[in-house]
């Protein structure tokens, strides 16, 4: 069947035309795609910082109506019935082949496949069109799940970043003894290096779980200012201390002045990692989320490490089970935290372009493309 989509067909070239994808069968559902976001790894696939085969139908985080179900399919990934009209998130990873020793021996970790196929991602001649399509075709090893009704489908763009945020936090759980300051407890204390949506929702995950102190950190007092309102109990902006001053000035917001339980990096800023490392007390945790994609390199004293004997946590996105969680909070706090002030750059596929410059420029927190318009 053929589909209207934004083609990036080199990096910096984008434009809109029918393409040609896949006719659903009976194990298929098909997904009239309502937005798209655009995040940091988007902008990085824009500016010729990923290595892909062209040409590509972006979009990864992508939220839609169901227009098709198929004969054989009933329910979403968890088990919920689902049918035309429904509301969907869709994750962009699929499991690779089936000779992927992650696969096989790491089901639990199935974003280490060496071979996925993504959403997004892949050569659309061969492969799949990712959100910025009118049209989605979901097969059989696609993992999707149904947003509650009554939630703004618009909400379902935000469960992919959400993901990537509420495991960042969720990785500081693990291992845990809580009440002699061993892992995230209840009353522990948190840290957040970039106040963008990544970092924005391990805020408001880490306020979920019943953080006493989250200390958000970055550059803009309009990004702090939105971090208080995820829940935030102590902003700090990092351009009214020197470098070297930076970490003494997170400490000393904390009890015992020895600095938080949980750092987590969400900034995607190679300095930051290295001022990161010296923020969690000695015996703390942190967690590296930032540097999906390549930004450049710092340099790291591995003797710090060892003298503070750090948990060190790398967080790769998430499991697709993720999603799951990921809706259910945002069900929960949907009344309380203002998720829609991330969407303040909407745009269709005739602007395909400035939205990536929006994102980029830090214009938007989450620019959005919406391929049946606004």
């Amino acid at each position: 069947m053929e589909t209207t989509a934004v083609v990036m067909t080199k990096p910096g070239t984008v434009r809109h035309q029918e393409i040609e994808i896949p006719d659903p069968g009976p194990d298929d559902v098909l997904l009239r795609v309502e937005l798209s976001g655009i995040c940091g790894t988007d902008v990085h696939m824009y500016n010729g910082g990923m290595d892909l085969d062209f040409p590509v139908v972006p979009g990864h985080e992508f939220a839609g109506e169901i227009e098709h179900v198929g004969e054989n399919v009933e329910t979403d990934s968890k088990g919920a019935e689902i049918e035309e009209g429904d509301h969907l998130a869709v994750v962009p990873a699929m499991p690779g082949g089936s000779d992927d020793w992650y696969a096989r021996n790491m089901p639990g970790r199935p974003r280490l496949s060496k071979d996925p196929d993504r959403f997004g991602f892949d050569n659309v001649d061969e492969q799949y069109a990712g959100g910025m399509s009118e049209y989605v075709v979901l097969p059989p090893k696609a993992a999707y799940y149904k947003l509650p009704d009554g939630m703004d489908v618009e909400l379902g763009a935000l469960v992919e970043p959400l993901s990537v945020g509420m495991h960042a936090f969720e990785r500081s759980m693990q291992p845990g003894l809580p009440h002699i300051r061993e892992g995230f407890g209840v009353g522990r204390s948190v840290a957040v290096q970039g106040a963008g949506p990544v970092g924005l929702f391990a805020i408001c995950s880490a306020t979920a779980a019943g953080a006493g102190q989250i200390i958000a950190i970055d550059a803009l007092d309009e990004r702090l200012a939105l971090a208080e309102e995820f829940g935030a109990t102590d902003l700090v902006n990092l351009t009214d201390h020197e470098p070297d001053e930076l970490v003494t000035a997170v400490k000393e917001l904390t009890n015992g002045n020895v600095g938080p339980d949980v750092v987590i990096e969400a900034a995607g800023v190679p300095q930051a990692v290295e001022q990161g490392l010296e923020l969690p007390h000695d015996g703390g945790t942190y967690v590296e989320a930032g540097h999906f994609a390549y930004n450049g390199e710092s340099e790291i004293n591995p003797t710090r490490i060892v003298q503070k004997e750090l948990n060190i946590y790398g967080s790769l996105a998430y499991p697709p089970t993720q999603f799951e969680s990921a809706i259910e909070l945002l069900e929960q706090l949907e009344d309380d935290v203002p998720f829609r002030k991330l969407f303040n750059f909407k745009t269709t596929f005739d602007d395909a372009e400035k939205a990536y410059a929006a994102q980029e420029s830090g214009e938007a927190y989450r620019a959005t493309v919406h391929p049946h318009g606004l």
